[in-house]
């Protein structure tokens, strides 16, 4: 061959590409402990229907045996607390369940709103450090 540092450096480019894509195609795995739940507030659950939050975004969290089938792609203060709350449905209720970060995360972005009264972009901001 007449330019072996050519496909060299081809090779390598490729090589490097390579590596590159099946790093980002990976993901971290969870490590997260889970933490103790609690129960909220509860409502009957008529036989035949299914259990879930009733509101797609905010932190007026409830359960109830019509959650929305479909939500909106929008994000909304208070929308990252959600992932501390559950729905659940043993024992014949439909019960609302909260990890114990729920309360410090709603306490938080609560601040937030007070405190951003003027610019919701700055809300966001803050909720973004809770």
């Amino acid at each position: 061959m007449k330019h072996p540092v050519v496909l060299t450096l081809v090779v390598a480019v490729l090589l490097t590409a390579v590596v590159l894509f099946a790093g980002c195609m990976s993901a971290p795995p969870d490590t997260k402990p889970m933490p103790p739940v609690s129960p909220v507030t509860t409502a009957p659950v008529p036989s035949g229907s299914s259990c879930g939050i009733t509101s797609c975004h905010g932190l007026d969290l409830a359960c109830g045996a019509n959650p929305p089938e479909v939500c909106t792609m929008e994000y909304r203060l208070g929308d990252k607390c959600r992932q501390y709350a559950r729905c659940d449905s043993s024992g014949g209720s439909c019960t609302l369940v909260t990890d114990s970060q729920f309360a410090t995360c709603k306490a938080c972005v609560e601040q937030c709103v007070a405190r951003e009264t003027a610019d919701p972009a700055a809300a966001f901001d803050c909720e973004a450090k809770c």
